[in-house]
């Protein structure tokens, strides 16, 4: 008898812990929801070849897709992955009629590959069939870029003339290549790895950001989002646009690297060889930084939805 008495209170207990299980998972199905989407804007950069952080010059366009989850009404996780393109350019700015201009530019791709948390600044309720929701987010980003300059052959240039002194057939070997887009980060441009200049290492073409950013949620009912945001994202390396610390004497680079990365290191019509190396080129102390603006559709797949009215 107390053996089947036992069996009896284990079966309620497991019918009450089995209710409240059920009815946990209920409520969390109807509170916490998943989202997936498409995002598109634009992507742009601020570093050593812009004099604004917003340069309008240099924004592009950027796409890309987005999941958010959210366990509850002020919390929400994301992931996103978004492709854009970034440039900036020392002609934007520049007197073209002065012919000691600095006249460096690049172009990159950009992955950007972002992990974070949203904090939202107005409860999303799951009752509330639409509104506007402000939030705030940072967390990690992974990108990837990798800058490229076009190279442009021209004889009467003060590298042409120097680098024919004293590397002869060095740059007149490159005309073959006038008007070629060139991977920079491979011509060590400011003389990483070489011999003098060792202590300048190669930098990495994908690296970790910090975002921060924030946006408005405008829910247009129970399944669909539209979203608005900007983020920036804080990197850790001044080397987005290959432009950062000070110049190499050309034929140093030529020795080691080849002609085009002198040509590439040095794009100023005219110069002065003797006072070039060791003079500035970038400034190091402030790391390049990349913003991107999106707006985004998300459906909500399952979740966060109001209870059914009982009678």
């Amino acid at each position: 008898m107390g053996k089947i008495n036992n069996k009896i209170l284990v079966c309620m207990m497991l019918l009450v812990f089995g209710g409240t299980l059920q009815a946990d998972a209920q409520r969390w199905f109807k509170t916490s929801s998943l989202e997936f989407g498409l995002v598109g804007g634009i992507s742009h950069y601020s570093g050593d070849l812009t004099q604004s952080y917003f340069e309008g010059k240099g924004f592009k366009p950027s796409v890309g897709i987005i999941t958010r989850y959210s366990p509850g009404e002020v919390v929400t996780f994301r992931l996103s992955a978004q492709y854009g393109t970034l440039e900036g350019r020392d002609d934007w700015y520049e007197d073209q009629e002065e012919p000691n201009r600095r006249n460096l530019s690049f172009r990159s791709s950009l992955w950007d590959f972002t992990g974070a948390v949203e904090v939202n600044l107005r409860r999303m309720e799951a009752r509330q069939k639409s509104g506007v929701y402000p939030y705030l987010f940072t967390g990690a980003s992974v990108f990837r870029f990798n800058p490229e300059a076009q190279f442009v052959y021209d004889r009467s240039s003060g590298i042409a003339a120097y680098m024919e002194q004293n590397a002869p057939g060095s740059y007149t070997s490159l005309e073959g290549r006038d008007g070629e887009w060139v991977e920079l980060q491979p011509l060590a441009t400011e003389g990483q790895e070489t011999t003098e200049f060792n202590d300048r290492k190669r930098y990495a073409l994908t690296q970790i950001a910090i975002p921060v950013g924030g946006g408005l949620k405008f829910k247009l009912n129970h399944k669909w989002t539209l979203g608005v945001e900007y983020g920036v994202r804080f990197t850790f390396t001044d080397y987005i646009d290959d432009v950062s610390n000070t110049y190499v004497d050309p034929v140093r680079l030529n020795g080691q690297y080849g002609g085009m990365s002198s040509a590439l290191s040095v794009r100023s019509p005219e110069f002065t060889p003797a006072s070039l190396e060791g003079s500035s080129r970038g400034n190091p102390d402030n790391n390049d930084v990349y913003g991107l603006l999106g707006i985004s559709l998300t459906y909500r797949l399952y979740g966060n939805r109001p209870d059914c009215p009982t009678f």
